[in-house]
């Protein structure tokens, strides 16, 4: 049992480095990209802090309380990624009348196909899909948390010991 436990600590543990990793690239990524300008493109950095501190919160000293708290900041974090891909396609949707190949037939396109242009960057600037990464970033922090052994404790000691405590 002790080595099933073994490769569990160390699949926990890379799923945590994948996150901070994952935090660390979209930081740069971001930084690069110089996405700074106005309100909506903090929001991604705000959301990137965030998921910082879910990483944080179950790879440092976790407990149930933080454990919880981190799942409530990474299904937040969540959001903030679904409302970055929402910003990104309707951006690209907003420049298809600018698009140099379609702009000109734009009105001429139906509905359907000018969403399809937007969502696969046919038209406009904004790469879709990018903000999902603050998403996946998550998803490894809420995987990390799943089966905890920290959930099993109470105060600092295993729930079943405090329940035979109790008695």
């Amino acid at each position: 049992m002790r080595g099933e436990e073994g490769v569990v600590v160390l699949l926990r543990r890379g799923v945590l480095a994948l996150a901070a990793l994952g935090v660390a690239g979209v930081a740069v990524e971001l930084a690069l990209l110089r996405h700074w300008n106005g309100v909506v493109q903090v929001i991604p950095w705000l959301g990137l802090g965030a998921a910082a501190v879910a990483v944080a919160l179950v790879a440092v000293r976790p407990t149930p309380a933080r454990l919880r708290l981190a799942r409530l900041i990474a299904l937040g974090v969540l959001g903030v990624a679904a409302f970055g891909v929402l910003e990104h396609v309707l951006g690209n949707h907003d420049a298809g009348p600018l698009d140099a190949e379609h702009g000109e037939g734009w009105e001429s396109l139906s509905q359907a196909t000018r969403w399809w242009y937007a969502i696969t960057e046919t038209v406009g600037p904004s790469p879709t899909f990018a903000p999902a990464a603050l998403a996946q970033i998550v998803l490894l922090v809420l995987l990390a948390t799943v089966r905890h052994p920290a959930l099993g404790r109470v105060g600092g000691r295993p729930r079943a010991a405090v329940e035979a405590a109790r008695g």
